[in-house]
């Protein structure tokens, strides 16, 4: 593993409150949403030493996703870019509004060691200024803009893959970091770094309504 900036209290004073679900299916689909995604319990922060990195950077962490399941992952967050709410006409989700601030979260994930980790959701979160941590969405169908869910079905040793994973935020909240934790007795990792805002197109001014010249 690198050496990264450690400090101290950047994570440490978070609850591990997760907010939305994020499952989203299109309507009209046959209703068989994918399984929620895991979560940790809700429980204080340990108080623990955090990495904090800037996006662009990467970490080796090591990750157990089961009691007979070890493997050690590289993970970068390269880039969070702000979406739109209109994106999403036509999906539904349990307690999402315009109020939940859409992100796409773009990520590169490698594989370390020897265990084969394919299909597995890798516990990255956003943290928003109200000390929330929510999961990332999934969708049943395909989702163009960014597609989130889990690892690819076969991830083995020293294969790579690029990601580009939908969360939202809190109603009222701001983008703190995006963060790898486990459980709630590790040490976190934090990303942060500038959300990209998409530019808007300017509306079009409207013609004034009255006769028009003849040529």
């Amino acid at each position: 593993m690198h050496n990264s900036r450690m400090t101290r209290g950047a994570l440490a004073a978070l609850a591990l409150t997760v907010g939305l679900t994020g499952t989203l299916s299109a309507c009209g689909s046959d209703g068989s949403d994918p399984d929620p995604p895991a979560t940790p319990a809700d429980s204080q922060a340990p108080e623990a030493t955090a990495t904090e990195l800037s996006f662009g950077e990467a970490e080796t962490v090591v990750w157990e996703p089961a009691s007979d399941l070890s493997g050690e992952l590289s993970i970068r967050v390269d880039a969070v870019r702000e979406g739109r709410f209109v994106d999403f006409e036509g999906l539904v989700a349990s307690g999402i509004t315009g109020a939940n601030q859409p992100y796409y979260v773009d990520v590169v994930i490698g594989n370390e060691a020897d265990a084969e980790l394919g299909g597995l959701e890798v516990p990255l979160y956003l943290v928003d200024s109200q000390q929330t941590l929510t999961p990332p969405s999934k969708f049943a169908d395909s989702f163009e803009p960014c597609p989130s869910g889990p690892l690819p079905t076969s991830f083995g040793a020293g294969e790579e893959t690029q990601m580009c994973l939908v969360f939202f935020g809190s109603p009222s909240a701001n983008f703190q970091s995006i963060t790898f934790q486990p459980d709630a007795d590790a040490a976190a990792v934090a990303w942060t770094g500038e959300v990209a805002v998409p530019t808007r197109k300017p509306t079009p001014a409207q013609k004034p309504i009255g006769k028009q010249k003849r040529r």
